[in-house]
């Protein structure tokens, strides 16, 4: 099915000012975007897909202006417009980071499908399971930002947004039959609301590589100046860390200092590129390392109050049996981290005191008077 696709591909601003005007037009669009996370140190977006009215685009972010984009942020920002999406969590994200762009209107496909206790919510799952089109898996990997792009990889792209319209149409009929299409615009404007937050490097970070909390004294300062250095290289040639040097052959120079260029290059991981580049600098970093922080024992967390256990216990109880007469996941109806938090309160609590939990919205509707009283 997707090698019938012949996307539009779009790399100037015109020709975005048309296709967000078209977008406008019909009310409702699809669109998902690709990103070069595998193959960037600084992610960014590098394509995004609209279908509408049965057309489908690629669009070139890399070769357009990012202010040429406001047409089409402003048809997604419309509430009168629907945005149709799949997964749109990290999209959302993403395009507040790049654009400070906003979606209203969102209707998302795996909320709805997770709102239907379908098992599999992937895309292609659904779409297989529904339509029995199958989606080339060939480019789930592919490095966006590389251009051109082949022909294949084109169709593959179009393909995450071809077929949304009438997978939502499938989808929302079975949520209204349920009485379930209020959850899910409850779920998607939650969801609107989702923006990119930054995170400060941890200079612990390194400590999250398995096997480096085995290290101690200089082996552990090799493994923390290894990570560093990394690091800084990968920001300098804008590549992941892990195709700078990957974990295993960087935890076994840790431990074994390679004697000389050539035994560094028979590390498993590492060959004569490697020590070409970089071996020189690698080899007297690991001489003179730099001193890693402190080790810390593992902060063991106390032994949960026995009354809290119980009312956690019941919670559990009263939420699944409810999400198996629902038919969904009981993550889906209620979250574990809600529940300790509902488990928290004590005995005797009210709908407000669940509601300030985090319990809200159609799930309090749902679940609030079953969880009053297992908490009695």
């Amino acid at each position: 099915m997707t090698d019938a696709l012949n996307p539009l591909w779009i790399d100037s601003s015109e020709a975005v000012s048309n296709l967000a005007g078209r977008c406008r037009e019909a009310g409702v669009f699809a669109m998902d975007t690709e990103a070069d996370s595998l193959h960037s140190y600084f992610h960014k977006v590098c394509l995004v897909q609209i279908s509408v009215a049965g057309e489908h685009a690629v669009i070139d972010p890399l070769a357009i202006e990012a202010e040429a984009l406001g047409p089409l942020w402003d048809a997604c920002g419309d509430p009168e417009v629907s945005v149709l999406m799949h997964g749109a969590d990290y999209d959302i994200r993403v395009l507040d980071r790049d654009y400070e762009a906003e979606i209203h209107g969102l209707q998302d496909t795996q909320i709805m499908a997770m709102l239907l206790g379908e098992k599999k919510t992937g895309l292609a799952s659904l779409l297989e399971s529904f339509f029995a089109i199958g989606l080339d898996k060939r480019h789930q990997r592919a490095d966006w930002g590389q251009r051109p792009l082949t022909q294949s990889m084109l169709m593959y792209a179009a393909a995450d947004t071809a077929h949304l319209a009438d997978l939502v149409a499938l989808l929302r009929g079975r949520l209204e039959a349920l009485g379930r299409w209020e959850w899910a615009r409850e779920d998607f404007k939650r969801l609107e609301g989702v923006r990119h937050q930054s995170v400060e490097r941890d200079p612990r970070a390194f400590e999250r590589i398995k096997g480096v909390n085995a290290l101690r004294d200089v082996a552990r300062d090799r493994a923390f100046s290894l990570v560093e250095w990394r690091e800084t290289q990968a920001q300098a040639r804008d590549l992941p860390p892990f195709k700078i040097l990957g974990n295993q052959p960087l935890l076994q120079m840790a431990q074994i200092i390679p004697e000389g260029p050539k035994a560094m290059g028979k590390v498993p991981g590492i060959g004569p590129r490697f020590v070409g580049r970089y071996g020189k600098a690698v080899a007297e970093l690991l001489t003179e390392p730099q001193e890693a922080p402190e080790w810390q024992r593992p902060v063991r967390r106390p032994p949960g109050n026995p009354a809290t256990k119980k009312r956690m216990a019941q919670l559990i109880k009263a939420r699944d049996v409810i999400a198996e007469g629902l038919e969904i996941d009981g993550a889906v109806l209620c979250p574990r981290a809600t529940m300790e938090a509902a488990a928290e309160l004590g005995q005797g609590v009210g709908i407000d005191a669940l509601e300030g939990a985090g319990l809200r919205g159609w799930r309090l509707d749902v679940v609030g008077e079953a969880f009053i009283e297992a908490l009695k």
